[in-house]
């Protein structure tokens, strides 16, 4: 499974124009990239919808479309092309949390500080698969 979420992260950095990936590490039970947007212009924001819910169902809040070029939209397309990998090799257990953590990086010092993290992560490797 680790093997096909390296694969994936090579493929975005190949594929995917708007994007630059310049750290990641894959663990045992998580990833850590840092990713670069560089889109040229922002998109208009999709206008939110109500999704139609069964009979005695409420929903509260709306239901944002993902961004074209944005983090989110990256994060939703690499969990669905490494779930689809690992379930077509047989990978029954495997699954995602549902969200993401994302940070942005305001300057070289803490880039290089969430980088040096990045990289030294691999070190805690024993302790972070225990973890499963």
């Amino acid at each position: 499974m680790g093997e096909i979420a390296l694969k994936q992260i090579k493929m975005a950095m190949e594929m995917k124009k708007n994007i630059k990936i310049t750290e990641c590490v894959v663990m045992p039970n998580h990833v850590h990239l840092i990713v670069i947007l560089k889109n040229q212009e922002i998109s208009k924001v999709p206008e939110s919808s109500h999704l139609p819910l069964g009979d005695g169902f409420v929903r509260s809040g709306r239901i944002h479309p993902l961004q074209k070029g944005s983090l989110g939209s990256f994060v939703n397309s690499y969990k669905g092309h490494v779930t689809r990998s690992c379930k077509a090799q047989n990978f029954v257990y495997f699954g995602w949390q549902n969200r993401f953590h994302d940070r942005i990086i305001r300057d070289e010092k803490e880039y290089q500080r969430i980088a040096s993290y990045i990289n030294e992560n691999i070190q805690n490797w024993n302790d972070d698969s225990q973890k499963m």
